[in-house]
């Protein structure tokens, strides 16, 4: 692999690599180049592609991918999201000073605790100079805005941006992530991770042609189903989903959305990868003739604070991205043998 990470690798896959189903292991986090490096040794060598969400939406934020799909023909959503805060937010703009350049959200920042502490003595500093400030308090004041995801909500006033604006933001419908237990702090920490469904849906709109009658997924690590709202919003019909989710709260959340957007597929719902032994995949292979798609979104992320340059996966992440690699392997097994 190249030590400089191409945006968009060329396709010289394997044989083996290229053969059925398609496959997408996807991450959100800043994971290092060695991590990368030994996901890619487990898939087939596959070279990893790097998307900027920033040029599908108001998120600047590396997301890499490592799959077989086809990279010609890819298309944008339409319509697409909101490209810049102001876009996302427009009640922002009358109280931005020209001094805070953003126009995109460079982080998720999940933490409640503090925040409105942060943003009153902030808040007062600019009262007490009149907005008139050096240029190393606007560096400083920027520097909390950046690292705490701060917007202008009023004159001298700033505030973290609400759930309900990264999910515009993200690609998510209106109170996704609304859930009877989950608490504003709950509804970030879930979206901090997710997929922008606007850059997935770009690596996975080359489906739409190969499948137009609608295809079955298997997705692993769901998460608030992304893959499947990308999928969704790409006007591919979901036939049957079966999804493996840890999280009961993220299992509620994709399993409200599949009844409000109106789903005739089948969902399936499964809390423990450990549950997809060899039998269990042949059923539901069996079931529903195969899987056209296996997505994946490496659990890992969750723990991503913990990640050291050069360090790579913890143990036991990398050990779940290896139970999904034998779901894969499993999977095409019983193709070849079909």
């Amino acid at each position: 692999m190249s030590r400089h990470p191409k945006p968009n690798p060329s396709r010289c896959l394997s044989s083996v690599a290229a053969k059925p189903p398609f496959f997408l292991f996807g991450n959100v986090s800043n994971i290092s180049y060695d991590s990368w490096t030994k996901m890619s040794k487990f898939l087939y060598g596959i070279e990893p592609e790097f998307a900027n969400a920033q040029s599908f939406s108001a998120m600047d934020r590396i997301e890499g991918y490592i799959h077989n799909l086809p990279v010609e023909n890819r298309f944008h959503i339409l319509p697409k999201p909101p490209m810049t805060i102001e876009d996302a937010m427009p009640q922002t703009k009358k109280w931005w000073p020209p001094w805070d350049s953003r126009k995109q959200l460079s982080s998720i920042y999940c933490e409640t605790n503090g925040i409105a502490q942060t943003c009153d003595r902030l808040g007062n500093i600019l009262a007490d100079s009149g907005g008139v400030l050096t240029s190393e308090l606007q560096k400083d004041i920027l520097r909390y805005c950046r690292g705490l995801n701060l917007v202008w909500i009023g004159k001298f006033k700033l505030g973290p941006v609400e759930p309900e604006q990264l999910e515009l933001i993200l690609g998510y419908p209106l109170n996704h992530t609304r859930a009877s237990e989950g608490n504003v702090a709950e509804r970030l920490k879930s979206l901090k991770y997710c997929f922008q469904t606007d850059t997935l849906g770009y690596h996975l709109s080359v489906l739409r042609p190969i499948f137009p009658h609608g295809l079955t997924m298997l997705s692993l690590f769901s998460g608030l189903g992304g893959a499947e709202i990308a999928l969704h919003r790409l006007a591919i019909k979901i036939k049957a989903v079966v999804s493996v989710e840890t999280s009961e709260t993220k299992r509620k959340i994709l399993e409200k959305w599949w009844r409000q957007s109106g789903q005739t597929g089948t969902l399936v719902q499964i809390e423990d990868i450990q549950k997809l032994t060899s039998k269990k995949l042949e059923g539901l292979i069996s079931k529903f003739g195969g899987f056209d798609l296996v997505i994946y979104q490496n659990p890992c992320s969750n723990l991503s604070s913990r990640l050291l340059a050069g360090v790579g996966l913890p143990a036991l992440e990398f050990s779940v991205f290896c139970e999904c690699v034998r779901v894969l392997q499993r999977i095409r097994g019983m193709y070849q043998r079909k």
